[in-house]
């Protein structure tokens, strides 16, 4: 379908596709968004998750963790990873077919490879940086469908951080008349979502938290041969140090001069230097994952708690991503706010493990009809998303 009739339409179903810092998988959702008078309504239809083979995962967390990437493996990996993701969306917009359920375009954030927040000079110019993989004119060819992303770069051009940028998305998608909401995200890093209810003092708002799973999962692959602590039974059978503890919030991104974060700060190298102090303490494998997951548990106490002393009618911390399949991570963050009820987003009806695809879907609408989204800046609104074509037939 070409792109004028695209944009015409008042009723598009759009397939969003997200990656996570943790690289488990790759996410596809089906959303249909339909604008009318009274503003714009989305709604999930599917989703479906597609596992990545063990050696491209490899290929990603390598270049991820990488203190000196190679510039042909990132070019090349960018191709390897659009064809992928265009494999993965035609088989998924085939089988949504036979449920009577057509795509109109895709919306692809991309596999995250490197975000640079903080502010450094090169050159004489003061930049950020944010790198996202998987073309998406790949995408676009093997789904034959306008294809929409590269989502954050419009963020950095404003001088935000390109992060977070699904804040006006997660509003489209849970903001009720009736209530404000607390969201917490702990996927590979964690972060928050404020939506605020009818009589609110403060205005929406998002930010990073710090590590979501990324150090418990990298110390459980090391330390037990694992590659996830399922439920957080190797946590919970393990004492937090709170002496590992302090040097952890010792952590650049805990100063407050970014609003996010990613593997350069909670990656292999973090976990790296993690088990090298645990051992200098003498700790056991389950305290240092203890300890890690009291960390992910700590840093996002420290920013909801303040949003729920100012918002006392907020009843409930809904959580998405995989962590909140973790029983410890829950059990603690529900002990450390007595005051709310831990529930998952399932309650919602969104499926927890698609919210950020479906975010996206959202963000690939608005991009196509030229609709700025706000983000953690207020000086401009950006219009976020680059659209790619498919090739045409002679």
């Amino acid at each position: 379908m070409s792109l004028n009739r695209i944009i015409n339409r008042r009723n598009l179903t759009v397939l969003g596709m997200n990656s996570g810092t943790s690289v488990n998988s790759l996410d596809m959702v089906a959303v249909r968004i339909v604008r009318t008078d009274r503003g714009v309504r989305a709604k999930f239809l599917a989703g479906r998750e597609k596992k990545y083979p063990a050696s491209l995962r490899n290929l990603i967390l390598d270049l991820a963790d990488s203190d000196k990437p190679d510039l042909t493996h990132t070019a090349h990996l960018d191709n390897i990873l659009g064809r992928f993701y265009g494999r993965a969306a035609a088989d998924f917009i085939g089988q949504l077919a036979r449920q009577r359920i057509g795509i109109d375009v895709v919306a692809s954030h991309g596999q995250t490879v490197r975000h640079l927040p903080e502010k450094v000079k090169i050159d004489r110019q003061t930049v950020r940086s944010t790198v996202q993989l998987g073309s998406l004119n790949q995408v676009a060819t093997r789904t034959g469908r306008i294809t929409i992303g590269d989502f954050r770069q419009a963020d950095i051009a404003i001088g935000n951080e390109g992060a977070p940028v699904t804040q006006a998305a997660m509003e489209r998608l849970f903001s009720s008349r009736k209530e404000s909401r607390l969201i917490v995200n702990i996927g590979g890093m964690s972060n928050y979502f404020y939506l605020p209810g009818p009589g609110s003092k403060r205005p929406s708002s998002a930010a990073d938290c710090g590590p979501g799973n990324s150090l418990c999962d990298l110390l459980c692959l090391r330390l037990f041969d694992k590659p996830y602590d399922r439920s957080g039974k190797y946590a919970a059978a393990g004492q937090v140090s709170q002496r590992l503890l302090m040097l952890l919030h010792g952590n650049r991104f805990f100063s407050g001069s970014t609003v996010s974060t990613g593997r350069e700060s909670f990656g292999r190298a973090a976990a790296n230097e993690m088990i090298k102090l645990g051992r200098r303490l003498s700790m056991s494998n389950n305290d240092m994952l203890a300890t890690a997951a009291a960390l992910t548990v700590d840093s996002i106490v420290a920013l909801v708690w303040p949003i729920m002393r100012v918002d006392r009618t907020i009843r409930k911390l809904y959580l998405t991503g995989g962590g909140r399949k973790n029983i410890f991570l829950v059990k603690s963050l529900a002990r450390m706010l007595p005051e709310v009820e831990v529930v998952a987003v399932d309650e919602l009806g969104i499926d927890g493990d698609f919210v950020e695809a479906a975010c996206f879907a959202v963000m690939g609408e608005a991009a196509l009809r030229s609709e700025p989204l706000p983000t953690t800046g207020r000086r401009k609104l950006p219009v976020m998303g680059i659209i790619a074509q498919p090739p045409v037939d002679r």
